[in-house]
C-alpha cells in the first residue's frame, strides 16, 4: 500500500483485511475510500478499491437474495407494472415534500392519506388520452437507505425496475440538502440517473487473458492508453476475470469500467417535480435548483397544487422525455384500437409485432401502415420498416 494515503487511510485499509463478515469488510473499505487524498497517484489504487468493494457488495446481495428465495416472502414495495411505471420519491422530513398530494392530484387516489406518513407504497393510475400511466408514490428516503435504513432496499429494488424516477423537492426547505441525499442514496445503490451506459463491452473468454481493444477514433483518444490499458486490466483481474476482450467505443472513466463489471448497475430516466411552489420565498429556490442541477437534470418542473399549477400535458411530456410513441394496431375488418401501443422512438414494425404476440413475428408476411400527412398515406412495408409516433398498422400473417 502506498504511503502518500496517509495514516487515517492506511489504518481503515488495515481493518478491511482483518475484518471477519463481508458486512464489516464493506465498512472499512468504504471508509478507507473515502480517507484517500483523491490525486493522480491515487487514482490506481481508489479505482481497484472500489471494484473491490462493488464485488463484496454483490456478494452480500447474492446471499441476501437467497434467503429471501428460501422464506418466499413477498414484500409489499415488490409492485407489479401497469403501463408506464412512475415513481415519486423524496428525501425524509415532517412535513414531508407533498408526493401524497401530487399521487392525489394526478389519480385521486390518496384523498384521505394527504398530511400523512406513509410506511407503505400508494398507488394509482393516471390515464392520458386513454394510456395508462401508474404513479406509485414510495416512503421518504432516508439517510443510510441503501443500507436498508426505512426500507430502503425494498424502496430501491423497485426503483430499480420503474420507467421513470421522479424526485420531489420540496422548495420551502434546502434543495441541496435534499438532492444530495437522494442522489448519494441512489449512487450508493448503483442506480446511475440520466446517464447511458458506457461506451464499452467486456466479454468473457476461456483463453488469451485479458485484451483491450479500442474501436473508434474518440477511444483511441484517452489519454496515455498504454496505462490506462494496463489499469483496465487489473480491475478487470480484480474481479475475478482471467480472460476477457474488453471492447471499447468511446471515452470512458475507470468508473465507466467498474460499473460494467457490476451487474446490478441500472441506468434510470429521472425528472424533478419541484413542491409548495405558492410558498413565499421559493422562486429563488427554484432558481437554484435550475442552476445547480439542470445539466443532469433536463426536465426540472415547478408545482404548486394549491394553486393547481401543474403541467396539463404531464402524459405528452413523460412520453417526450422517454422518448415513447403511440402505435395504433388496425384489425382485419378495418377497426382501429381505440387504446395504443406504447414502444420505443425508432421502433420497427418487426419492434410493434414482437409487442402484440411473438406469433405475429413468426409468422409475418407484410404490414399496412397508415401515417396522416405522408406523401404516401398507405404504405405495405416489411419488419425493418421505422414507425413514428400515431401511426396506424395493420399485421398481414401467413
Amino acid at each position: 500500500m502506498s504511503s502518500n494515503i496517509g495514516a487515517e487511510a492506511q489504518a481503515a485499509y488495515g481493518r478491511y483485511l482483518d475484518a471477519g463478515s463481508l458486512e464489516e469488510k464493506i465498512k472499512y473499505l468504504e471508509e478507507f475510500i473515502s480517507l484517500v487524498p483523491k490525486h493522480k497517484a491515487t487514482e490506481k489504487i481508489v479505482a481497484l478499491n472500489r471494484s473491490r468493494l462493488s464485488k463484496l457488495k454483490r456478494e452480500v446481495e447474492e446471499r441476501r437474495q437467497r434467503q429471501k428465495i428460501t422464506q418466499k416472502v413477498v414484500s409489499p414495495f415488490s409492485i407489479k407494472k401497469e403501463g408506464i411505471q412512475i415513481i415519486l420519491i423524496s428525501s425524509y422530513f415532517t412535513p414531508g415534500a407533498g408526493k401524497t398530494t401530487v399521487l392525489n392530484y394526478l389519480t385521486g387516489a390518496a384523498q384521505d392519506k394527504i398530511g400523512k406518513y406513509t410506511p407503505l407504497p400508494e398507488i394509482g393510475i393516471y390515464n392520458y388520452n386513454k394510456i395508462r400511466f401508474q404513479i406509485v408514490e414510495m416512503p421518504s428516503i432516508m439517510r443510510g437507505a441503501s443500507e436498508g435504513v426505512g426500507n430502503g432496499k425494498e424502496i430501491l429494488s423497485q426503483i430499480r425496475s420503474c420507467d421513470l424516477l421522479c424526485l420531489c423537492v420540496d422548495l420551502s426547505r434546502d434543495v441541496k440538502d435534499q438532492m444530495n441525499l437522494l442522489l448519494n442514496e441512489l449512487t450508493k445503490a448503483e442506480i446511475r440517473i440520466n446517464r447511458l451506459p458506457p461506451p464499452l463491452n467486456i466479454q468473457k473468454t476461456g483463453s488469451n487473458k485479458i485484451q483491450v481493444l479500442y474501436l473508434t477514433k474518440e477511444a483511441k483518444n484517452i489519454e496515455d492508453v498504454g496505462e490506462f490499458t494496463e489499469r483496465v486490466k487489473e480491475l478487470v483481474n480484480a474481479n475475478g476475470i482471467k480472460n476477457a476482450i474488453v471492447k471499447i467505443y468511446g471515452e470512458i472513466s475507470f468508473d465507466d469500467i467498474i460499473d460494467a463489471l457490476t451487474p446490478s448497475v441500472v441506468y434510470k430516466k429521472a425528472i424533478i417535480i419541484a413542491t409548495k411552489g405558492d410558498l413565499p420565498h421559493t422562486e429563488g429556490l427554484f432558481e437554484k435548483l435550475e442552476r445547480e442541477y439542470s445539466e443532469k437534470f433536463s426536465k426540472i418542473i415547478g408545482i404548486s397544487i394549491h394553486k393547481r399549477t401543474f403541467p396539463k400535458d404531464f402524459g405528452e411530456l413523460i412520453l417526450k422525455f422517454l422518448k415513447k410513441i403511440r402505435i395504433y394496431t388496425m384489425s382485419s375488418g378495418g377497426d382501429i384500437a381505440e387504446k395504443p401501443l406504447i414502444i420505443d422512438e425508432d421502433s420497427t414494425v418487426k419492434d410493434a409485432a414482437l409487442k402484440i404476440h411473438r406469433k405475429f413475428y413468426e409468422s409475418f408476411d407484410h404490414a399496412i401502415v397508415i401515417r396522416e400527412g405522408a406523401r404516401q398515406r398507405r404504405k405495405k412495408v416489411g419488419l425493418d420498416y421505422v414507425l413514428v409516433d400515431n401511426d396506424i398498422v395493420e399485421i398481414f400473417t401467413l
